[in-house]
């Protein structure tokens, strides 16, 4: 009988641990009850398209319900739409020629701390397997516009966004 209190006790502690740990876990935050999504719109390229090329980017994601835009990295954060853009120059005195050549990506965001552990116990499969669905949930578009028609490609962007992420979630 004291041996079976001992085990007994000694399954309890290791339950009351695993228990604990697996509370520690993070997990990705989309709240259900909100109806919330939180992207993180990251811009790079020209210094002086930045400010304009956020202004519309902001602009057009507003008018889609349910989804809040955040341009620094935070906890949430569910999706990143990644714009880099270029203005085109020509010439040998290289003047700018109002055109902009942008790439955009849009990925599916999850936290790379799950990977930590998977490499500290060797778990290559694992890694190779969320590698794939990072690459996977990836989605590139190059586009080649007129500076005065930002706006225009901003909503395309959105709507691009919304078919292939939103409407899948749904």
């Amino acid at each position: 009988m004291k041996r079976f209190l001992i085990l007994f006790l000694a399954v309890s502690v290791m339950l009351s641990f695993i228990a604990i740990s697996l509370e520690s876990i993070p997990v990705r935050e989309f709240s259900e009850q909100s109806g919330s999504l939180k992207i993180f719109l990251d811009i790079a390229g020209d210094d002086d398209l930045k400010p304009l090329v956020a202004e519309h980017f902001l602009e057009a994601f507003s008018r889609t319900e349910n989804i809040n835009v955040v341009l620094e990295i935070e906890k949430g954060v569910s999706y990143v739409v990644s714009v880099v853009l270029v203005e085109a120059r020509a010439g040998e005195d290289k003047r700018k020629t109002g055109n902009i050549v942008a790439c955009v990506q849009y990925i599916d965001y999850f936290d790379n701390s799950i990977l930590k552990a998977d490499v500290a116990v060797s778990n290559w499969e694992r890694v190779n397997d969320l590698t794939v669905n990072l690459i996977e949930h990836s989605q590139a578009g190059l586009y080649l516009f007129p500076k005065n028609d930002l706006g225009n490609v901003a909503e395309g962007v959105v709507s691009k966004f919304q078919k292939l992420f939103l409407e899948k979630r749904e």
